[in-house]
């Protein structure tokens, strides 16, 4: 198990990294006939540069807290960790962006919001997965048990009759569920920071069509960095919920009914996850915004 979290991260990690540093030369040495400013272009580049950073980061981060735990919180940890360096690399990417420069500015008197940037399927995803997250550490949380050595919530345990009882473990209890839920929640909070920045930096160029584009390419990324925060760790949650509560002999139909449920969540999990890490390896935005116009409107 152990070397499959890691064979995750290490995956994730080359999907996103290759195509980033190929668009990064290609940013520096292809574009001199783009529509966009050597501004804009010096945008691209710096919010590139600062993700793949915080990506290259996030995998020894990854890999690290995996190889701490002998428990299982560094494995489960692991890959909302990461996910956690590369928003971390997005906010520093935008807040690295070059200002405008010269003696003369311009200002415009349009209002942007969040919501105009946001991939609108891929948002609804991550946030849908977000509440059922939330939702599922409060009811592993609630049944949790202590173990044998008296750590909160690692084990799920049912009073069978009045003189056998049954505990089955690792279950996804407190033990597993605070730590996970602070990660989570601090990367939500860096998320909300990066898009706010994303929206309200001021314009970095003289062609709105690439500033717009690279700022969806960042919101991209932002919600991408938030799918593999929730779903990854979701899945790991499900499928250990999920062998534990097969592995009582007396386990409530109910209980069963929602193993079950959980159980087919995993595979649904494993894709939303193989889509954001698709995303921060190919933004739409960053593929579109330096194409030439001809192309961009045919």
């Amino acid at each position: 198990m152990r070397a499959a979290v890691l064979l995750l991260v290490l995956l994730v990690a080359c999907a996103v990294a290759v195509p980033m540093t190929l668009r990064s030369r290609a940013v520096d040495g292809g574009v001199t006939d783009a529509p966009g400013s050597a501004r804009l272009r010096a945008t691209a580049r710096t919010t590139m540069r600062w993700r793949l950073a915080g990506l290259v980061v996030g995998v020894g981060v990854g890999i690290g807290s995996a190889q701490v735990d002998a428990l299982g919180r560094g494995l489960l940890l692991a890959v909302p960790l990461c996910a956690l360096c590369v928003l971390a690399g997005v906010v520093a990417g935008e807040l690295r962006v070059p200002p405008a420069r010269g003696a003369v500015r311009t200002a415009g008197l349009e209002v942007r919001h969040v919501r105009d940037y946001l991939p609108r399927g891929l948002t609804r995803a991550v946030v849908g997965t977000t509440a059922l997250l939330a939702a599922v550490l409060a009811l592993t949380t609630a049944a949790g048990s202590p173990d044998d050595l008296g750590r909160a919530g690692r084990t799920l345990a049912r009073q069978c009759s009045a003189v056998l009882s049954q505990a089955v473990g690792p279950w996804p209890g407190s033990f597993y569920a605070v730590p996970l839920a602070l990660v989570v929640l601090s990367g939500l909070v860096l998320a909300g920071l990066a898009l706010r920045r994303v929206v309200h930096r001021p314009r970095s160029g003289d062609d709105p069509r690439v500033d717009d584009a690279l700022r969806r390419s960042a919101a991209e990324a932002v919600v991408a960095g938030c799918g593999l925060l929730v779903a990854v760790p979701l899945a790991g949650v499900s499928f250990f919920a999920v062998h534990a509560v097969l592995g009582l002999d007396c386990a409530p139909a109910v209980w069963t009914a929602a193993a079950a449920a959980l159980g087919l969540l995993v595979p649904a999990l494993a894709v939303l996850a193989t889509r954001c890490a698709l995303v921060l390896a190919a933004p739409a935005g960053g593929r579109a915004a330096f194409a030439p116009r001809d192309r961009a409107a045919s």
